[in-house]
């Protein structure tokens, strides 16, 4: 609902000669430059190419911040489309000017999916074949012209991520950059990763903020394909495990949800960020899952009496239901299931939003009817808007 009344006050200038809020880039010139013909910037919330005077300076790409609770932190990012084949070097223009060395590039798209092409593979792809130039037709006639040279190609099968370190020079050779380039291919378009792939995003996580220079003032770069439903569950995810690291969740009040607060910061900067309902679900299960694993460490005697262990013991461990409930808790046979659902209250994770715009009870059957059919709506006409 809330991004419907974006989409309202957007086409709503009125007598104000100022572009309302949520305005977006449509146009031809711009719809060159998309992906998908329905996914694209807020006018006033988009990265600039830095291009000379007369040229069009437009990528779908969106700056990101978001500010931690406790510690104030900001956490910043661009989330942008996956590259096109008659315009990728855009991507590695807008680096050069918006990051510093080392910048990570998180991909969470393969390139390839379902026999249609959801990036452009514009990076260095094996060690064989190192090298990439950039621009070589100077596009814009101001001799940005680049070279990509592919140092090193791991993968981390804990993080199931393929890791390339990229130097990127100027054509003289005089200035340099450090790129982290970390490819995740186990999240399927508008779904989750399951299983082992579940795990390894949340290592990705990790693994992405560890390698930048400074994530309050170097951007990370996330893409998927659209770079809205993957990319946006990332960064929510970014944002609240860090919440939950700084202690932040550790006593939310009740008519306060983390999950739809991080979702709201970003639509509002860069529409239909977390795409599906699916994707909205995952974050909750995930988030009661480190809450878990959280409270157990702090707590463990506790949970030693509640016979309670963390995820790498699922025999004994935290099992989070496949509905979004409260969690189920496995325990040792000497004590009664409902002592330790009791001892462990969930109260941050335990209940469902129940609007984007944080509603205290939940919608009539009628009209949450409504509103996932809406959803399945939007799910089908994203699908039809692809190209």
């Amino acid at each position: 609902m809330a991004q419907v009344e974006r989409l309202r006050d957007s086409t709503q200038a009125g007598a104000s000669e100022e572009a309302p809020k949520w305005a977006r880039c449509f146009g031809e010139d711009y719809a060159n430059r998309n992906r998908y013909i329905n996914v694209d910037p807020y006018q006033s919330n988009r990265v600039h190419l830095e291009v000379p005077d007369g040229h069009f300076d437009y990528i779908n790409a969106s700056p990101i911040v978001l500010e931690t609770t406790k510690s104030a932190t900001e956490l910043k990012y661009i989330a942008t489309q996956g590259p096109k084949a008659d315009s990728w070097s855009h991507i590695w223009r807008m680096i050069w000017k918006e990051n510093q060395s080392p910048a990570v590039i998180v991909m969470l798209t393969q390139t390839h999916e379902a026999n249609r092409e959801k990036c452009y593979p514009y990076y260095p792809q094996s060690l064989s074949n190192p090298d990439m130039r950039i621009n070589e037709h100077d596009e814009f006639q101001d001799g940005f012209i680049h070279n990509l040279h592919l140092a090193s190609y791991t993968t981390d099968e804990e993080a199931r991520t393929q890791v390339r370190e990229i130097d990127m020079t100027t054509d003289d050779g005089s200035e340099s950059k450090k790129i982290w380039h970390l490819l995740f291919a186990g999240w399927p378009d508008f779904s989750v990763p399951e299983g082992d792939d579940r795990a390894g995003m949340l290592k990705l996580v990790d693994i992405s903020r560890s390698k930048n220079a400074d994530n309050s003032t170097n951007p990370r770069i996330v893409h998927c394909s659209a770079g809205i439903g993957r990319s946006g569950t990332f960064i929510a995810l970014d944002w609240l495990m860090q919440e939950l690291q700084e202690g932040a969740l550790d006593d939310v009040p009740d008519d306060e949800d983390p999950i739809l607060k991080v979702v709201e910061m970003l639509r509002d900067q860069r529409a239909g960020m977390v795409q599906s309902k699916v994707q909205f679900l995952f974050i909750y299960d995930v988030l009661r899952e480190q809450w878990c694993e959280r409270w157990i460490s702090q707590h463990p005697d506790e949970a030693n009496r509640l016979g309670l262990a963390t995820a790498a013991a699922p025999s004994d461990g935290v099992e989070i239901t496949s509905d979004n409930e409260q969690p189920a808790l496995k325990r040792q046979k000497s004590i009664h299931n409902s002592e330790a659902a009791e001892s462990l209250q969930l109260p941050l994770l335990a209940s469902r939003p129940s609007s984007s715009r944080g509603a205290s009870s939940s919608p009539a059957p009628d009209a949450r009817a409504q509103l996932e059919a809406e959803l399945q709506e939007a799910d089908l006409e994203y699908e039809k808007g692809k190209t």
